[in-house]
């Protein structure tokens, strides 16, 4: 790596002026150019985020299906927990409860 001597440097007194005269002179230029980069920079910045919005997104609306395909699932086993013959059936066998006869009927009046 090559070293910079400071002494060749200072060997140029005006280059400091020159270099801002030149920038005073171009300032438009210098303007427009630092509002081009910052501009680039922002576009990339705001190009990022929305990728990063956009997988999120993804990964929701995956979650979102897994979950309405457990719901289904859900749905199905309780429309077959509580059919009428399943609950009959497991009443007869586990409770031994049967269907009362006519005789056995009592009707509650209404006020």
């Amino acid at each position: 790596m090559k070293r910079i001597d400071l002494k060749k440097l200072q060997a140029h007194p005006g280059l400091l002026q020159v270099i801002f005269s030149d920038l005073r002179h171009y300032r438009g230029l210098v303007f427009w150019s630092f509002v081009a980069i910052v501009s680039a920079l922002t576009t990339v910045y705001l190009t990022h985020l929305n990728r990063e919005l956009l997988a999120e997104r993804e990964q929701m609306m995956r979650q979102r299906d897994a979950i309405d395909v457990e719901f289904r699932h859900l749905v199905i086993e309780q429309t077959a927990l509580s059919e009428h013959s399943r609950i009959e059936t497991i009443a007869q066998r586990e409770l031994g409860m049967r269907r009362p006869s006519d005789d056995q009927e009592v009707l509650v009046p209404w006020r």
